[in-house]
């Protein structure tokens, strides 16, 4: 398919102009009323790895099929402005867990911490309120086999840090076995045989995919799948580059072609993941009060920007990813939610879902009110603190129309030698013009910096490059 870049750009300006994208900010749909909420619903979080927010069906992707997500959707409710507050992948992780940003609970690299005591966890809280509890895939947070310094968990079986797409050494409840099963298959085969088993307690199942994280092993079914597709679709010749922090990137795994696409292939073993868990819910009748989440632990940049590729940076393709809610006694179906959403938030939502109370320090906020049409957030701060490669610390703000970026060097001062960056996203969403160096927008720098103060002193941040 010969779509540039700019013309996948137009399409998504396109459905939204035909009014595929509501024009309410909220999710439920005109003049239905949201079901009454139910008590301590089952919770199924499915977590994948590097899932950019537009390699959907639903968001408008020109060939990305993936059907069973877009059924949850349909069902649920999508938050187009999902986020997370650091592009990475145990900080992010944490932030989840959590509900607190990196800077406050301690995880600010992939260095292989565990999260620190006073940091409560979901799990933890969910557990302690009654609910059996289980995870599946990526934790990457501790030391192998032994990664849960706060389990939370009944049941566990974890890969070992990133895991490989096969084989795997994974810990199952603490004893390390040989797992030879493409490893989305495998966690997902070990997923549906604890949905068989009888359970008298409300469930917490979290299933966290290695998939799609880099370098890119689709299985063997997909390995042609797309083989007639055009993947350039992340390029713009004529971007001025050198009005951002940018460096060179990492070398491509394979050439481009077959490295984006093999990216996508690998997404559609999650997606038949998805399929079957649906279906074992139904199944088992636990499918109309089963609160299922699906988002990932930070996006992807697939070429933008003269050649980016890896996340880390403030840029939407990384920070952004995809969010899909979906409750069937609780939430109304088919809706958009415009909103501005962080990994933060998950904490909170899930607690109001089972009617436990959050505990103090949580920065998140809780997704469910926003879901049925509630305002959200107006601005949110980002924070990547240096971990390896070329990316250099910074902090960023986000509001629902402008983002301003700014570099930071070792000590967390600005650094000089790098650009600020400030896009106005409604009429730019490709974040192709760096506007700061324009004095027609200097009004606009001055508001966003001090939006970027505020948010920095509300979170209360703190510099963590040196951890």
């Amino acid at each position: 398919m010969e779509t540039g870049r700019r013309d996948f750009l137009k399409l998504i300006a396109a459905a939204a102009a035909a009014g595929a994208l509501p024009a309410r900010t909220g999710a439920a749909a005109p003049g239905s009323a949201p079901p009454t909420a139910p008590s301590r619903p089952d919770i199924l979080v499915i977590m994948a790895d590097d899932h950019r927010h537009d390699a959907l069906g639903c968001a408008g992707h020109p060939y990305v099929r993936t059907p069973a997500l877009d059924r949850v959707a349909a069902g649920g409710v999508r938050f187009t402005n999902a986020f997370v507050t650091t592009s990475l992948c145990s900080p992010s992780r944490a932030s989840y867990l959590t509900g607190r940003y990196p800077h406050q609970h301690g995880i600010a690299t992939n260095a292989g911490r565990p999260l620190r005591s006073g940091n409560p966890t979901y799990p933890e809280l969910l557990q302690a309120a009654g609910y059996e509890t289980a995870f599946w895939g990526k934790w990457h947070l501790g030391p192998f086999p032994r990664p849960l310094s706060q389990p939370g968990f009944d049941h566990w079986t974890v890969l070992r840090g990133q895991g490989a797409y096969a084989p795997n050494d994974i810990a199952v409840d603490g004893q390390v076995v040989q797992e030879d099963r493409y490893i989305t298959d495998a966690l997902t085969a070990r997923a549906l045989e604890f949905l068989e088993l009888p359970h008298d307690k409300p469930l917490l199942m979290v299933l966290s995919h290695k998939a799609a994280h880099a370098p890119f092993v689709p299985a063997a079914r997909h390995a042609d799948l797309y083989a007639g597709e055009n993947p350039d679709l992340y390029w713009a010749p004529d971007e001025d580059v050198s009005l951002k922090a940018v460096t060179a990137e990492q070398a491509l795994y394979g050439s481009y072609r077959d490295t984006v696409l093999d990216y996508y292939r690998c997404l559609a073993a999650v997606d038949e993941s998805v399929a079957a868990l649906d279906a074992a819910l139904e199944k088992s009748g636990r499918r109309d009060n089963t609160l299922v989440i699906y988002t990932s632990d930070n996006g992807f940049l697939l070429g933008e920007h003269g050649g980016l590729w890896d996340k880390r940076r403030a840029y939407e393709p990384a920070m952004r990813v995809p969010l899909l809610v979906r409750w069937p006694r609780a939430l109304p179906g088919g809706g958009l939610c415009r909103e501005l959403a962080l990994n933060i938030d998950l904490l909170p939502s899930l607690l109001e879902a089972a009617g436990v109370t959050s505990p103090p320090g949580v920065q998140g906020r809780s997704w469910l009110p926003v879901a049925r049409g509630a305002p959200g957030r107006d601005a949110f701060l980002y924070e990547y603190f240096q971990d390896e490669g070329p990316v250099g610390s910074l902090v960023a703000v986000r509001t629902r129309r402008w983002k301003y970026i700014v570099p930071l060097d070792q000590h967390g001062g600005r650094n000089a030698r790098r650009p600020v960056e400030l896009y106005d996203l409604d009429a730019d969403p490709g974040e192709l013009r760096n506007l700061a160096g324009d004095p027609a927008c200097a009004a606009a720098r001055d508001e966003m910096e001090a939006a970027l103060v505020r948010q920095m002193d509300e979170t209360g941040y703190v510099f963590c490059g040196s951890r």
